[in-house]
């Protein structure tokens, strides 16, 4: 858990220093007598659609930890909105924890289910603009190659530029279902499950069975994109800043909970004294590159909605690789 949470915390940290730094006076002096011919700096024109293959993802999910893949589809319509949906799963049983546990341990009639997540969001572009700012550039040389560019210090220099900042109403639906460990649950909630017949549920019994959850999110963002790119008239190549970064704040309400009922040798065991939870948030980030074949990576952290006590979860996504198109098609016409 340290390890996502560092994760996350240096992303965000990354692109704070890199805001802060583009302030600063340069002081390189090889960048102060540094020249260039600037190529494109045009933030608002980046493609509308990016397919994110997601080959890996980890979750540390208070009721079900998991690692698998995802895919991910984000569309922008012009200037106004943007639309995205994601669906994730595990590898197979031995990356959904709790199921794996289930099927080596559990001893009542219940077949443990496989983790799947879907969630589909809108984003309303509340305020839309293109502001100046600085952007710090690696200087890269093509001299510089092997051991002598690993031994080399880089030298960066500092551009003005363009930013376009987006700030976004979202909202959105999301579904999941999971494997449980019911004892783990009773425990935590100090409940216990009563039988049709009116007896509880043996204390030697290992009870595992499965929940789903249907809620909504509501929340905001703020996107920055920089799409810049500039030609230095020394040995250095062509100087690219691209991204695409997201940070975002949802609260989920879930009124739609569902625990099943356990069967032990057909007994029925009701599930109602389990406690359910419905409120939830989570706070995000995701970067990505205005190009037709790159990659992105994305963290979250958060309380998710559906059994009380059992909602933490921190996530990390990493996507490639990611296509992307402006979806222009051009008809090509020949004079008689």
């Amino acid at each position: 858990m340290k390890r996502i949470i560092f994760a996350i915390s240096f992303f965000t940290l990354f692109h704070v220093l890199e805001e802060v730094n583009a302030q600063n006076v340069n002081l390189n002096t090889e960048a102060k007598t540094l020249t260039y011919e600037e190529l494109y700096d045009t933030p608002y024109d980046i493609n509308k659609l990016f397919i994110h293959l997601q080959p890996m993802y980890g979750e540390l999910f208070t009721t079900n930890s998991t690692v698998g893949w995802g895919i991910k589809a984000q569309y922008y319509l012009k200037n106004l909105a943007d639309f995205e949906g994601h669906i994730r799963a595990p590898y197979g049983r031995s990356f959904d924890l709790t199921r794996d546990a289930a099927f080596k341990n559990s001893t009542v009639d219940n077949e443990a289910r496989p983790f799947t997540y879907f969630e589909l969001i809108g984003t309303y572009h509340i305020k839309d603009e293109e502001q100046d700012t600085e952007t710090k550039f690696i200087l890269y040389s093509k001299r510089y190659k092997g051991d002598k560019w690993a031994a080399t210090v880089p030298s960066h220099t500092i551009i003005p530029t363009k930013v376009r900042r987006i700030y976004g109403a979202r909202f959105g639906g999301m579904a999941y279902k999971s494997s449980v460990d019911y004892n783990r649950i009773m425990d935590k909630q100090s409940v216990t499950l009563i039988s049709d017949e009116g007896g509880e549920i043996g204390a030697d019994e290992s009870v595992y069975g499965n929940m789903s959850a249907v809620g909504f999110y509501i929340g905001g963002s703020m996107v920055l994109i920089k799409n810049v790119a500039v030609q230095p008239d020394k040995i250095y190549g062509t100087l690219v800043n691209d991204l695409i970064f997201t940070t975002f704040f949802d609260v989920n309400f879930t009124p739609m909970v569902t625990v099943d009922d356990i069967y032990i040798d057909g007994i029925r065991y009701s599930s109602e004294p389990i406690q359910k939870s419905e409120l939830g948030f989570r706070a995000g980030l995701e970067g990505k590159f205005n190009r037709k074949f790159s990659w992105a990576y994305g963290g979250e952290i958060g309380y998710r909605p559906g059994l009380k006590q059992s909602g933490f979860f921190a996530l990390i996504k990493i996507s490639f690789p990611v296509f992307s198109t402006q979806l222009r098609y051009q008809v090509e016409s020949f004079g008689k």
